[in-house]
């Protein structure tokens, strides 16, 4: 038997309200204290987690230093990650971090060298490896169902009711270019070695003109990169007034593999003016040969989803259940949990993301070694 698990959340917005779902479902651990910018909204999510003596903390160092605390996960703004992050190493805390890993390469680099020094688990959370879609279409890679790699596709494109600045921190490459750079990554094995990019900035009351470029606030970026197999892999991620798409399509010798999106519109509160609009990853299509209809493939009994939930959050409970099995373990390899995505994979997407706005910016192309280069 394992001594229970005591959990501190910083960050209590969507991410954090999900890790704490997928936490509560575990045996063994516990939600024991909360931080979150506005006491306020922390107080109000506390109450709905029904858990005995949870801590509200004022300073999210307090959290961090808590000895009653064993796991952070950090929820917070990108902006704000690389502080708690190297405090909780610090703390010999075991700690999940959201995605981007940090506002930028730089910083990516610091957390993720200090990582590597600890015996501590340590991961980023790129939840989406673990849909059904993306599990069934690895394994159909992996069992070389459509022969050699030729290319890939990514597509995906949020929508929302009207186009608006990104944040800071919250552009394009940020926010879908993490995840779709990291599946690529993990469903073809292959590393990217040179890329080129092109990025518009819109703001919410110009659809027409773009505004002139600055960092993050990207809106659309296309992205064409030279992998490591010398195979092409394509991304076009933005934001559309239009129909969302999430799509990924693998090209081989002997077919190809499609991974489709389901979109659930969810209302939030009594007046619905805000709703969510949530992605559902329960299917890969095959097409092979003459055959012009795609098949569905099975899914595994392992990446099945619940019926009652949708792909993100089923992503995050598999994601932590493998977050806290690799803790009571001692895991810091992630051995016994190898989809677990390790702080070293947040740093290699923040090297793409920095390579696409030095493409967009110099215009050309750029070889992923040169991002390294630039640590002093």
């Amino acid at each position: 038997m394992f001594t229970p698990l005591r959990v501190g959340i910083l960050g209590t917005g969507r991410a954090g309200q999900c890790h704490a779902t997928a936490y509560s479902r575990l045996q063994g651990v516990n939600i024991t204290s909360l931080w979150n910018r506005t006491r306020a909204k922390a107080e109000k999510f506390a109450a709905s987690l029904n858990q005995t003596n949870l801590k509200i903390y004022d300073h999210w160092r307090d959290l961090i230093q808590d000895e009653q605390v064993d796991a952070v996960s950090i929820t917070t703004d990108p902006i704000f990650r690389r502080k708690p992050f190297l405090e909780a190493l610090a703390n010999q805390k075991h700690i999940l971090v959201e995605k981007p890993l940090s506002l930028n390469f730089c910083e990516a680099h610091e957390m993720s060298t200090l990582a590597k020094k600890t015996k501590l688990v340590t991961a980023i959370s790129f939840n989406w490896r673990y849909s059904p879609a993306c599990q069934t279409m690895r394994r159909a890679l992996h069992q070389q169902q459509i022969g050699q790699l030729l290319n890939t596709r990514s597509d995906w494109r949020l929508r929302i009711s009207a186009l608006r600045s990104w944040s800071s921190a919250s552009g394009s490459l940020r926010e879908a270019g993490s995840h779709e750079f990291d599946r690529i990554r993990f469903l073809t094995g292959c590393d990217v070695k040179r890329l080129i990019c092109h990025l518009r900035s819109y703001d919410s009351s110009d659809m027409i003109n773009p505004k002139k470029y600055s960092t993050g606030s990207e809106t659309y970026a296309w992205i064409l990169c030279e992998l490591s197999n010398q195979k092409l892999a394509a991304f076009n991620l933005g934001i559309t007034l239009g129909e969302p798409e999430r799509r990924i399509i693998i090209s081989g010798e002997l077919g190809t593999l499609i991974l489709n999106n389901d979109w659930v519109t969810i209302q939030k509160g009594k007046q619905n003016k805000n709703p969510l609009i949530l992605g559902n990853e329960i299917f890969t299509q095959i097409q092979k040969g003459n055959n012009l209809n795609p098949i569905r493939l099975r899914i595994a009994e392992e990446d099945k989803q619940p019926s009652e939930i949708l792909s993100g959050q089923h992503t995050w409970n598999r994601l932590i259940a493998d977050f806290v099995t690799a803790v009571r373990h001692k895991d810091y390899l992630h051995e016994m949990v190898p989809y677990l995505p390790k702080i070293s994979d947040g740093l290699l997407t923040q090297e793409i993301i920095k390579a696409c706005e030095i493409s967009h910016i110099e215009q050309r192309w750029v070889k992923l070694s040169e991002i390294g280069s630039q640590i002093i």
